[in-house]
């Protein structure tokens, strides 16, 4: 079971995963569960792949980030990172939608809210990346549109995104990242 919990909210509910979501940035680097990568290495749109279970299912991919506090120094283990209660709460760097199950790609997918890569501020502390992969419980869905300015990305809230649209998560997977400049 997976849970991630932001200032005490959770950012999304308890869930076993039923898919490996593989991450990996045109730089070479792979997302996984928690490792440190820096702005250069995810400035560019990743390849995200995945086995559906269903082919005749449809996915959505949420990436939202998180300002996150170390819970104890010296300790290089990424469970001691946890989410802070940031000024503008998550923030909405990707949403695609309507990925087909039969062949999960990005590319074919509808580009909701186009990809803007980590960009934490600096001396802003250690950051966190989540993508959500979301099985679509209503199939082919026309999801609610969205403005992608960068003022309107600040108050996202993947749990009401997900109950809005019959979102069923089903794989989650995550980076650190710092601005130290």
């Amino acid at each position: 079971m997976l849970t991630i919990v932001s200032h005490r909210a959770p950012v999304i509910d308890e869930f076993y995963p039923s898919t490996l979501l593989s991450i990996v940035y045109p730089s070479g680097k792979d997302v996984v569960l928690g490792n440190q990568l820096t702005m250069v290495d995810t400035a560019q749109v990743p390849e995200v792949t995945f086995i559906s279970d269903d082919p005749n299912a449809t996915y959505t991919l949420v990436m939202v980030g998180l300002v996150c506090e170390r819970v104890r120094e010296g300790f290089p283990s990424t469970s001691e990172f946890r989410p802070t209660n940031q000024q503008f709460g998550q923030w909405r760097h990707w949403v695609v939608t309507n990925i087909s199950g039969a062949a999960p790609s990005i590319a074919s997918a509808e580009q909701h809210t186009p990809y803007i890569g980590p960009g934490p501020g600096p001396d802003t502390g250690v950051h966190r990346y989540l993508f959500l992969l979301y099985k679509q419980t209503r199939g082919i869905t026309q999801f609610r549109v969205m403005p992608h300015e960068k003022p309107h990305r600040r108050y996202f809230k993947a749990r009401e995104f997900a109950a809005e649209n019959g979102l069923e998560l089903v794989s989650a997977n995550f980076f650190l990242c710092e601005n130290k400049a």
